[in-house]
């Protein structure tokens, strides 16, 4: 396993970024049926170890990305063949960075944290990683129910974007 950037305070993507993610920003996970969700209820997969520990869980940043941008990479997953399963949007998850910071462990540490993971084609991207992936699997797979309740309340698309 390759330590990932795990500084909140120093962008990963200095060159690319708007700025490291600040407390009030809101990011956005894209929800699917049946890869996240099973008949409206949250898969515990729904977030994997390996995002948690090594590659990120992937969120937008809604300050720095457009509805346009969002739609077409809804639009990118549902195209995607997947074995004759088909998938479809279960909305989208609508998090306060603050909320993701604040879920701390019983020597009040956080578990987690949030990255900018600015990408050239997508400088409004960030990362949420578990804040000590090297505590192993069975610590991912113990923490990540935390993270999970925040996917629990999911808007469309056009609701979280309709007062730009």
């Amino acid at each position: 396993m390759s330590v990932p950037h795990l500084n909140e305070r120093v962008s990963a993507a200095p060159g690319v970024s708007p700025g490291v993610v600040v407390d009030s920003e809101l990011l956005l996970r894209e929800i699917f049926e049946p890869y996240h969700v099973q008949r409206g209820v949250l898969k515990k997969t729904a977030i994997s170890l390996t995002e948690l520990r090594e590659t990120g869980f992937s969120v937008h940043r809604k300050k720095h990305v457009e509805f346009k941008f969002v739609r077409n990479s809804i639009s990118a997953r549902l195209s995607r063949p997947r074995k004759g399963i088909t998938w479809k949007i279960e909305g989208i998850a609508e998090i306060l960075a603050w909320d993701v910071r604040k879920i701390i462990d019983s020597d009040h540490k956080s578990l987690f944290v949030v990255i900018d993971t600015a990408l050239e084609e997508h400088p409004g991207h960030a990362s949420i990683y578990a804040a000590h992936p090297e505590k192993g699997e069975a610590y991912a797979r113990k923490i990540r129910f935390h993270l999970m309740e925040l996917l629990k309340n999911r808007k469309s698309l056009e609701v979280i974007f309709q007062h730009q």
